[in-house]
C-alpha cells in the first residue's frame, strides 16, 4: 500500500514543479518604441499584439508629441496631442512617471494616425477589424473582456482594476489593464474602471472606433468616440 501512495506524492511534487516554473509566454520577447522603452508581445491566434499600453511622447521619426497641455481648454483646441491622467487624481500614485509607467499615456486621434507613425517600427494602431478578430477569436464579445483583463485587483499596488474585477483570467497574457480617459473637454476619468483603446478606423469626421473593458463586466465594448478624447493605445504587428 505505501508504494502506491510513494508514487502519488512524488507525481503531485512534480506536478507542483512544473506550475513553479511556468512562465509568461511573452517574458522573453520585446519590442521598443523610439524613446528606448520596452514591451512585451505575445501570440494570439495570428495576431502578434504588445502586452502593455503605449507610452511614447514621439512619433517614430523622433519627432516630439505635443503634450502637457493642463488646461481643458488647450486638450479641447490641440491638434495631435498625448496626455498624462493627472496624479492628483489616482490614490496611490505620486508623479507624471508613475503614471506613465502604471497606465501609459492618452493619445488622441489625431496623434493615433498621424503619418509619423506612433507604434514601434513593424507595428501599427489596430483597426476596427483586428480588435474584431481577437474578440471572435477569445469566442465572442461576452467573454472575451474576462480573457484579456490582468487579474491585477485593488487592493493590490497600481497597476490595478477596481473591484468587481468581473471575470478576469488574463488567460491570454494580454494584461488589459485600465488607464481610463481624457474627454473631449479636458477632464479626466475612469482610472482603475474603463480601458479604451483606439482603432485607426474612423465612423466620420468626428467620431473613430474604441475597443472598451470595464471592471464590473467580462465582455467588451466596441464603439465609438470623439476624436479629440484621449485614449489607450495597444499596438499590433503589421
Amino acid at each position: 500500500m505505501k508504494r502506491p501512495i510513494i508514487i502519488l506524492l512524488i507525481a503531485l511534487a512534480q506536478l507542483m514543479l512544473l506550475n513553479s516554473c511556468k512562465k509568461d509566454p511573452q517574458a522573453s520577447e520585446i519590442v521598443k518604441d523610439v524613446e528606448g522603452s520596452s514591451y512585451g508581445i505575445i501570440r494570439i491566434g495570428n495576431q502578434v499584439w504588445m502586452t502593455e499600453n503605449l507610452r511614447v511622447a514621439s512619433y517614430r521619426d523622433g519627432s516630439g508629441i505635443l503634450t502637457r497641455l493642463y488646461s481643458d481648454f488647450e486638450w479641447a483646441s490641440a491638434g495631435p496631442a498625448c496626455a498624462i491622467y493627472h496624479p492628483s487624481l489616482i490614490d496611490g500614485l505620486d508623479t507624471e512617471s508613475d503614471v506613465v509607467k502604471a497606465y501609459g499615456m492618452l493619445y488622441n486621434w489625431a496623434a493615433v494616425t498621424d503619418s509619423r507613425g506612433l507604434c514601434p517600427d513593424g507595428y501599427h494602431v489596430p483597426t476596427k477589424a483586428d480588435w474584431e478578430e481577437l474578440i471572435d477569436y477569445l469566442g465572442g464579445e461576452a467573454v472575451a473582456g474576462g480573457k484579456l483583463k490582468s487579474n491585477r485587483t485593488e487592493p493590490v499596488e497600481h497597476p490595478r482594476w477596481d473591484n468587481p474585477n468581473t471575470g478576469a483570467t488574463d488567460g491570454y497574457y494580454f494584461h488589459a489593464l485600465p488607464g481610463g480617459f481624457r474627454s473631449f473637454m479636458g477632464w479626466y476619468d475612469y482610472v482603475g474602471y474603463l480601458a479604451e483603446w483606439w482603432s485607426s478606423t474612423q465612423l466620420d469626421a468626428n467620431f473613430a472606433g474604441v475597443m472598451g473593458i470595464y471592471s464590473d463586466e467580462a465582455g467588451v465594448n466596441l464603439t465609438y468616440r470623439d476624436k479629440n478624447c484621449g485614449l489607450s493605445v495597444r499596438c499590433i504587428q503589421d
